[in-house]
């Protein structure tokens, strides 16, 4: 493929991807919030975007983000010696991940008609599950095949 980014983005991906999502997690379960209030102590919560909450934002996004674009970067970059079978290897981990998305996005639905509404939350943490779980899976299948399978 001409659109792969160099080998070396694929070590900066493994780097990017545990910093991302401990930061994105420390946000989630309220580590940062806490750390600021033991730091700078308690600020006047009648604000609603007070400092904490401007920095819980940025550590989201941040955290998020650099999770992505890690998971991006593993997926897209280059391999030592590229060549047909890898490119092989690279298309079929792609239909694996797509249709493990498709089959896990129509059980969701089904459990969620079952189960009843989840709420905007629920959704929100539905589809962002999806997309981390068509990355990861791809990110494993492929580098299984190459590494281990072949190897």
């Amino acid at each position: 493929m001409k659109y792969l980014l160099p080998h070396r983005f694929k070590k900066i991906g493994f780097v990017i991807i545990p910093m991302g999502l401990s930061l994105w997690l420390a946000m989630q379960l309220d580590y940062i919030n806490r750390l600021l209030v033991n730091i700078f102590g308690q600020l006047d919560t009648n604000y609603v975007w007070s400092t904490y909450h401007i920095v819980n934002i940025i550590a989201a996004i941040l955290g998020f983000f650099s999770f992505l674009a890690g998971l991006y970067f593993v997926s897209f970059s280059r391999e030592k010696e590229e060549d047909e079978m890898i490119q092989k290897i690279r298309l079929d981990s792609f239909q694996f991940a797509a249709l493990l998305q498709i089959i896990l996005m129509i059980t969701g639905f089904v459990f969620m008609m079952i189960a009843g509404d989840p709420g905007q939350n629920g959704m929100l943490i539905f589809f962002i599950a999806l997309i981390f779980l068509f990355w990861l899976s791809f990110i494993g299948r492929f580098n299984y095949i190459l590494h281990v399978k072949y190897k």
